[in-house]
């Protein structure tokens, strides 16, 4: 695999030593914490998480947690929690799921579960204060307050590709953002 990186300030390709996972799982899979690009990631024998450090352009990989379930039945994806990065693992099937939330901090610790939460497809991302946006199979905006343990449909009707694009957004403003704070 060959990896360039096109910079627009020199509009110019440079070649970039090639990772030692393979990315999969397109954009859903990925995203975007205090300079690091992430994404899921298959080793030669396991699966991983591959990072791309924005600011040295360099690629590195971490572990994937040890997450307590078969990942044959379960969902895990990766997200930014309180400014670091998370990784958090859901059931595939069943209309009742829960959550658990596992934190990269110099290594990977288990933050808490959200237990039965009925009506919900998959996590997108955590907000500011703890609360875990999720999209239901109703296709609905949701918010989960852990704190409370309440959970709000926020009214906004969100099919899959939308969610897509507002995390990849959602990514891209954070990296002009550090980029435009490392520029001043």
């Amino acid at each position: 695999m060959q990896v360039e990186l096109y910079s627009l300030k020199s509009d110019s390709w440079t070649e970039i030593v090639e990772p030692d996972g393979l990315p999969y799982g397109g954009a859903v899979f990925n995203t975007y914490v205090n300079g690091f690009y992430y994404w899921q990631a298959l080793g030669d024998f396991d699966k991983l998480v591959l990072a791309f450090d924005m600011v040295n352009e360099k690629f590195s990989t971490l572990p994937m947690p040890e997450f307590d379930v078969s990942l044959t039945q379960y969902y895990w994806e990766l997200l930014e929690f309180n400014g670091l990065l998370g990784a958090i693992v859901y059931p595939i099937k069943g209309t009742e799921k829960s959550f658990d939330l596992w934190v990269m901090n110099g290594c990977w610790s288990k933050q808490f579960s959200i237990e039965s939460v009925r009506g919900v497809e998959r996590p997108l991302w955590f907000w500011k204060n703890g609360e875990l946006f999720l999209a239901s199979s109703d296709h609905e905006l949701m918010m989960f307050d852990p704190s409370t343990r309440e959970l709000k449909n926020l009214g906004i009707h969100a099919y899959e590709d939308q969610c897509k694009l507002l995390l990849m957004l959602r990514a891209w403003f954070h990296s002009v953002e550090d980029q435009s704070m490392r520029n001043v």
